[in-house]
């Protein structure tokens, strides 16, 4: 009987308030965030892919041309996986999420996130999820910090806690239409240690947590600050790989 109940409720608040896919504007009999069709393009990060920064590879290997030989030494951030391509559908979804609010979008990605953090046996051994912090300027205006949403809902879900360990002093302008090499030049000192974190990071491994990941100069430059701090390994889970 409350199905039932709960079923005409639902119908009554989309004629009222119509729900519409996230991507394509389709109106949505049910409560899902896309349409059949677009659901079908969500694709997950899969096939070759590379052992340290988890880029999908066009051609064989164990490795992608950045990380390939002796460059691997130089990063901090050890192991990187991603839940979903950036595409059509995914990149209306996290845009919904970050610039315009929809918050209900964030237990979509954190399940989804779960689904990588549970097949990859690297993760287990992490004490903590550390989400990538914005500039403070940036949290006000926006509300919220998309990666922090993210990380505390993942946290709920596999068990780890949430630590905000860092903190961002540096308030870059966006990445997203900058090459590799001016992404870590913009990104260059822009995180350090929230004060009082020392004892609770040291010898810890730890999971950066974020919405998307291009070139992971992000999250180096994150894991840079961690492994100072005396971080034992440093591993890292976005929602989206690009």
């Amino acid at each position: 009987m409350k199905y039932k109940v709960k079923i005409i409720i639902d119908k009554i608040i989309n004629f009222f308030l119509p729900r519409t896919c996230f991507c394509c504007g389709a109106d949505l009999k049910t409560k899902s965030l896309l349409c059949e069709d677009c659901v079908k393009k969500v694709e997950p990060v899969k096939g070759l892919i590379c052992e340290r920064c988890g880029v999908m590879l066009k051609s064989g290997g164990k490795y992608c041309h950045n990380c390939r030989g002796s460059k691997i030494s130089k990063y901090k951030c050890s192991f990187i996986r991603s839940a979903l391509q950036f595409n059509e559908p995914t990149r209306a979804l996290i845009h919904a999420f970050k610039y315009e609010k929809y918050l209900n979008i964030a237990p979509y990605f954190a399940e989804v996130m779960y689904r990588t953090f549970r097949k990859y046996p690297e993760y287990r051994e992490a004490t903590f999820l550390v989400p990538v912090p914005i500039y403070k300027s940036r949290k006000r205006k926006r509300g919220f910090n998309q990666a922090e949403v993210l990380a505390n809902h993942l946290g709920k879900i596999c068990g780890t806690p949430v630590l905000n360990a860092l903190v961002r002093i540096k308030n870059t302008k966006s990445q997203t239409k900058l090459t590799r090499d001016e992404r870590k030049q913009n990104i260059l000192n822009a995180f350090a240690l929230a004060k009082g974190m020392e004892s609770q990071i040291k010898k810890q491994a730890v999971i950066l947590i974020d919405d998307v990941c291009t070139t992971s100069a992000t999250l180096e430059e994150c894991a840079l600050v961690l492994k100072k701090a005396g971080a034992r390994e440093v591993l890292a889970l976005t929602a989206l790989r690009e």
